[in-house]
């Protein structure tokens, strides 16, 4: 057989396997709640709306990311709905002043830091960054810095190790990044491998290109059966545990995120247990949540 007649046959049975999944009755199953970690709140009436009602019917609640020039109304959104929002401050990192905005951010209620970006050609290990770090550890605020591609083109300061070396400096900051490092899925692995302090979603491109091979995931997140073994990590923990669900879309998307990420977990046998962690048990842990819904978190 030559090469031009495996690739015809290569390509017949992906077309195959496409057709086989046609009608196939989508996996919407979910625990009890959720919580997506990485949502973009907009200060509108119809999108305050929206949120309250399907994150109501869905017994879900959001790490709510808001910009800064909404932090008042933002933060009103929360109290009003404490069942539903989790308030994240997306402060300017490389603001002169955001030392005071981190610090006004906490006095004001907010949990958390992000999305946070550094397009400025700085990596987020640069000592430009140290006070942010700090600051953040020193208030138990949870970042949730952005990874990989940015949609102006200028993300190489925002590769996964560079968010490692953070994490390692900062045992006690807890980092809940987006993106899992779209492209760089191996670095984000081997970064969160080694960092018990540091979580990805996996939102926005990536479930959409690999939905006809969402297998691809578990050549990156491999380690689980070789835990306590040589060179694997003694801080290493079950590898599916390091992602988190997230939609990173408007809250009428929160379905079809469900349906995306339920076919990489069942594509990799991932089991119930990480599942629920995934979903929004470890995101509750880290904010300290019993409850979510009326749902105990453990």
């Amino acid at each position: 057989m030559n090469y031009k007649s495996v690739i015809m046959l290569v390509s017949a049975f992906a077309v195959w396997l496409m057709a086989c999944s046609v009608g196939k009755k989508p996996n919407m199953s979910r625990p009890d709640f959720i919580i997506d970690s990485h949502i973009h709140y907009r200060a509108t009436d119809d999108w305050e709306k929206s949120f309250v009602e399907v994150f109501t019917t869905q017994k879900a609640m959001g790490c709510v990311l808001v910009k800064m020039d909404d932090l008042e109304r933002g933060i009103q959104f929360a109290r009003s709905h404490p069942d539903l929002v989790i308030p994240y401050a997306q402060i300017d990192i490389d603001s002169p002043t955001v030392t005071n905005d981190i610090r006004e951010a906490k006095r004001m209620g907010y949990k958390g830091l992000g999305e946070l970006f550094a397009t400025e050609g700085w990596d987020y290990d640069d000592t430009k960054y140290d006070s942010v770090w700090i600051l953040a550890e020193q208030f138990a605020m949870p970042v949730a810095p952005h990874t990989g591609i940015h949609a102006y083109g200028n993300f190489a300061g925002m590769r996964p190790a560079f968010i490692a070396s953070v994490a390692e400096q900062h045992r006690k900051l807890i980092i809940h990044a987006a993106h899992f490092g779209n492209p760089w899925y191996a670095e984000a692995a081997e970064a969160a491998r080694l960092n018990p302090n540091l979580y990805f979603d996996i939102s926005g491109s990536s479930l959409i290109k690999k939905e006809h091979d969402p297998g691809f995931w578990g050549q990156y997140l491999w380690w689980t059966p070789h835990l306590g073994k040589p060179h694997v990590g003694a801080a290493a923990g079950p590898a599916w545990e390091n992602i988190l669900f997230a939609t990173d879309e408007g809250p009428d998307a929160f379905e079809e995120n469900i349906r995306r990420f339920n076919i990489m977990l069942d594509a990799n046998h991932v089991p119930e247990e990480n599942r629920m962690n995934m979903y929004g048990r470890t995101i509750a842990r880290i904010h300290g949540l019993k409850t979510v819904h009326g749902f105990p978190v453990d």
